[in-house]
């Protein structure tokens, strides 16, 4: 038996935990204001919001994309719709914003831009505008040019300015400033009393799903009759740190938290703008590292960077031992992984830099941002006062069989970085590449664009 809370009332429901959210909303609770368009998590009409108890005894909430999200991945949460912010007689502050500047127009994407708006007023430090429309990234409108839509996000982020920004008085101050309904108050206590174990551990007959984000599009229907066993009730995996050597990630953090990771950003500031180009909002708040890691894509955004910062994985056994691997040695062949059943990642292990480092990550798509790379690369590398180079790895999706971690640079250690190095570093990139030709390219195509990416991640040394 599954319980969570919708809109501020428990359910109880046995139906199969692989059950698609959207689907368990509409059909069976009626709340039909969510909407469905893509199935795929890339238009935002389905968003929801997503709040689970925070270890300060809080509820935390992340906007989310119910049309690939099981109802087995929200035990214990409260999942809120549409239906579940409108107040008795008149607007939410954010339906108001909407209204007063045209910022709907058919109305099928307003339910979903609505709740994203409020996911950003739940999470923003700052209530900055940037915020707000970083919070919309996942969102589609076909009506309105958008230009409304900023409009809206603008204003909202100027009145919100005024108020407290404290994390932990968040949704105090959203109630009374008439941005969500009064029962969020009594929300944590609700999580609370309805708070269970979850059941079962993982078998052999188990399919492990982490975010689902990927997993959900491919195969829906194989998996709402299969035994699902959910990274998510994996508490103890939800954790960012870091000791002398390296930054901890445990297997159930998602992207949006690594995004967001002081720690990270402390090392890799460009992070928290490199990930705004792996997707959208809505799927960063559910996508995790380890299940990228897993997908075992060859040209998955998170992997390619993980791959450059040289990352180890700690893989637990199905007996409680572990094992580590360096992420490099994890790829067999393409969708092949040295993964055994009942196998997870526990935790990935990033190096701590040292000295004078620098990583960068390039990408190109056939849309500028949020879509899949036609090739992307990321780099980091050591360079002293004088210029010469210390350690170098380039890693390359989408022109071999698997997530590619480029060898022989280590010839180049030592040598003073200038155009005549830059280039040499280009020809033995590209030679070591076997792109074919797909639905993102030619061959040919793919491998100037690696030659075109890797020249572009020295440009800040010229």
């Amino acid at each position: 038996m599954l319980r969570f809370v919708v809109n501020g009332r428990v359910v109880e429901t046995d139906m199969h935990p692989g059950t698609i959210l959207i689907d368990f909303i509409r059909e069976v609770l009626n709340f039909t204001g969510t909407k469905e368009a893509c199935r795929e998590g890339e238009c935002g009409a389905c968003t929801i919001l997503v709040g689970s108890l925070d270890a300060n005894g809080g509820v935390s909430y992340k906007s989310c994309a119910s049309c690939i999200l099981p109802i087995g991945n929200v035990r214990n949460c409260h999942i809120v719709t549409i239906e579940g912010v409108n107040f008795e007689k008149n607007l939410n502050a954010v339906q108001q914003l909407i209204m007063d500047n045209s910022a709907s127009q058919c109305g099928f994407c307003t339910p979903g831009i609505v709740l994203s708006l409020l996911g950003f007023c739940l999470n923003s430090k700052k209530f900055s505008y940037d915020d707000a429309i970083d919070s919309l990234d996942g969102n589609l409108c076909r009506c309105t040019g958008y230009a409304s839509i900023s409009n809206a996000a603008k204003g909202l982020s100027e009145v919100l300015r005024e108020k407290n920004s404290d994390i932990e008085e968040r949704v105090n101050v959203l109630v009374s400033s008439s941005v969500l309904p009064e029962y969020f108050l009594k929300i944590p206590e609700m999580l609370t009393d309805i708070s269970s174990v979850p059941n079962g551990k993982i078998s052999k007959d188990s399919v492990i799903v982490a975010g689902g984000t990927d997993l959900f599009v491919q195969k829906p229907e194989q998996l709402q009759e299969a035994k699902l066993f959910f990274i998510s009730e994996r508490k103890d995996l939800n954790y960012i740190r870091q000791d002398k050597t390296h930054i901890l990630i445990g297997g159930a953090v998602t992207v949006e938290e690594f995004r967001n990771s002081e720690v990270v950003n402390k090392y890799f500031p460009a992070m928290k703008d490199d990930l705004l180009y792996h997707s959208s909002m809505i799927l960063r708040n559910r996508a995790t590292l380890a299940g990228n890691i897993v997908n075992a894509s060859p040209i998955g955004d998170m992997t390619i960077i993980l791959l450059a910062l040289n990352a180890l994985i700690v893989i637990e056994c199905k007996r409680g031992g572990t094992r580590e691997l360096a992420l490099d040695k994890f790829y067999r062949g393409y969708k092949k992984i040295d993964l055994e059943k009942c196998e997870i990642i526990r935790e990935i292990k990033i190096p701590i830099p040292k000295g004078n480092y620098y990583y960068n990550f390039e990408k190109v798509s056939n849309r500028k941002t949020l879509d899949i790379a036609a090739v992307n690369t990321a780099l980091l590398m050591q360079v002293d006062k004088n210029g010469k180079i210390g350690d170098l790895r380039i890693s390359a999706g989408g022109v071999a069989p698997v997530p590619l971690v480029v060898q022989n640079l280590a010839q180049f250690k030592g040598n003073v970085l200038d155009n005549n190095i830059i280039r040499k570093i280009v020809d033995v990139v590209t030679e070591q590449v076997t792109p074919i030709d797909d639905i993102r390219g030619s061959a040919k195509y793919k491998k100037l664009l690696l030659k075109e990416l890797v020249a572009a991640h020295f440009k800040s040394f010229y």
